[in-house]
């Protein structure tokens, strides 16, 4: 059932699979359930295994991006989208499994299995008449083409991820067309259900452990191959200041560095000085605005004679202009650090002087940390100065100031609570964060207000329930609510958060 090369361990349970699901028809024994069941476990310690081996290819992704993010980056990029696909779809298997043992019975405490095994009715009605199977093969097929869009350029591999994930309508027995979630879950007992849902997830990682793979052989791909000779202009800059120098490498790839090229600039030819290791340094001063075209000629010898190769480049002036623009939005946010890229073009860094409450600068840019400071807007000047140190120019902006917005409250990745079983709810960390929010801002949850029905709200510190509130949820009957609220936590900053949605939950 796994998408890459099986082990012989593997191979033995996908074919103990088929064995017993065969006997499972027939209605057999306990003891048949039994071993379906340690199959199971089985594909899930294999599903173990192959993600510690995909999380050995992530850091090798992370050492590669460190290395060489140019090369590296735009793969990396892609193998973690990967990942997060991969983890969405098995947490959904994950949850689906869970529901269906929830739903005919729940786990036996003793056996630590599920209590009906042999339940077919509520599997088939909760999977065929209420449509979840439609939805396990929609984000099946969702995940199959995510997939196929980074192996396009593999064959094989794109072959074997639409046989893997095929969920096309099936002929039956009497040769009628069948829903692929009705030949799949139609008739059979809850634990040959979870068990194929297993192998699906053994699916989900071994298709993930391939294609991450075939994306991790691509950065060898993209290694530079020289294929031939092709004379390259490199600019330090094509956007220059008035009264500033335009400035840039004009050079041939792969060139032979025992011999020196002849290199001509709009009919002007440059100085053995203008010219070092091949690389000939163009450097004229502008004086006009506007874009502008130079053209010139590298001739350098092959097979004894000089060969020339044509090279052009293009620049604008302008007169200086100052920008300045916020990292992530047009709003400064208090309680964070607000990152700000403020940069005059053609103008060295140390030329410029920016001032504005909490602004201090940072390795890379500015930041600004606007917590403190009262009203609605701040003004941020930028001044440029010249090489003795005077203002030559001064230019200012307006920025609005807003407070965080309402932090959302979560259970197990769920904002707003739902539905869980007494042991998720007992065991569960209260969490809060900013989903929608342009920075990354973690929250670590320090107190909350717990309200279970039939109960005094009761307070609790920390971001879990003590052993009174546990106690009083395992006496809940099914159907009953707890609410978290008044929830309180603090950024990394230690600054206290308090715009906490609530966390609505019911016992099933």
């Amino acid at each position: 059932m796994a998408g890459g090369k099986l082990t012989p361990r593997q191979k033995m349970i996908n074919m103990m699979y088929l064995v017993l699901t065969a006997l499972l028809a027939l209605n057999v024994s306990r003891e048949v359930m039994d071993a379906f069941f340690d199959v199971m476990q089985n594909q899930q310690n294999t599903i173990n295994t192959v993600n510690k081996q995909n999380n050995s290819v992530y850091a090798a992704f992370d050492a590669a991006n460190l290395e060489n993010p140019t090369k590296a980056g735009p793969w990396r990029t892609k193998a973690y989208d990967v990942k997060d696909k991969a983890e969405e779809l098995g947490n959904y298997l994950a949850e689906l499994k869970e529901t269906l043992v929830t739903l005919t019975g729940g786990w036996d405490e003793e056996t630590g299995k599920p209590k009906s095994m042999d339940n077919k009715e509520k599997v088939a009605n909760y999977l065929i008449i209420e449509k979840h199977g439609e939805e396990l093969k929609a984000k099946m097929n969702a995940y199959r083409d995510a997939l196929l869009a980074y192996s396009s350029d593999n064959e094989q591999l794109s072959a074997s991820l639409k046989q893997v994930f095929n969920t096309d309508d099936v002929t039956n027995k009497e040769g009628v067309p069948e829903p692929w979630e009705k030949h799949k879950f139609e008739h059979y007992p809850l634990i040959s259900v979870m068990t194929f849902l297993t192998g699906m997830q053994s699916d989900v990682t071994n298709a993930e452990a391939r294609v991450i793979d075939h994306l991790q052989e691509n950065i060898g791909k993209a290694d530079l191959k020289f294929t031939g000779v092709k004379a390259m202009v490199l600019p330090k800059s094509t956007y220059i200041t008035q009264g500033d120098f335009y400035e840039a490498d004009v050079f041939l790839a792969a060139y032979d560095e025992t011999q020196e090229p002849e290199i001509t600039i709009n009919g002007q030819s440059l100085s053995a000085d203008q010219i070092s290791g091949g690389i000939g340094k163009y450097k004229i001063k502008t004086s006009a605005t506007g874009e502008i075209k130079w053209a010139g000629v590298i001739n350098i010898k092959q097979g004894g004679e000089l060969k020339p190769y044509e090279v052009s480049g293009v620049y604008t002036v302008a007169p200086p202009s100052v920008v300045i623009s916020p990292s992530k939005l047009n709003v400064l946010y208090r309680m964070v650090d607000n990152p700000l890229e403020i940069s005059v073009p053609g103008v060295d860094p140390s030329k410029i002087k920016v001032s504005g409450s909490g602004i201090t600068k940072v390795s890379g840019g500015y930041m600004a940390n606007v917590t403190g400071v009262s009203g609605k807007e701040m003004t941020i000047t930028v001044q440029v100065l010249d090489d003795e140190g005077k203002v030559k120019q001064t230019q200012s902006k307006l920025f609005r100031i807003k407070g965080l917005p309402q932090a959302e409250a979560s259970i197990y990745k769920r904002s707003g609570g739902g539905e869980f079983s007494k042991s998720l709810v007992k065991n569960a960390t209260i969490e809060a964060g900013y989903p929608d929010f342009p920075y990354d801002l973690t929250l670590t949850v320090t107190s909350f207000e717990v309200k279970i029905e039939g109960y005094p709200p009761a307070k609790i510190s920390g971001n879990t329930l003590d052993g009174t509130n546990k106690s009083r949820i395992d006496g809940l009957r099914p159907g009953s609510s707890v609410t978290i609220r008044k929830i309180v936590a603090r950024t990394p900053k230690g600054d206290q958060v308090t715009n906490i949605g609530n966390l609505s939950i019911d016992v099933n």
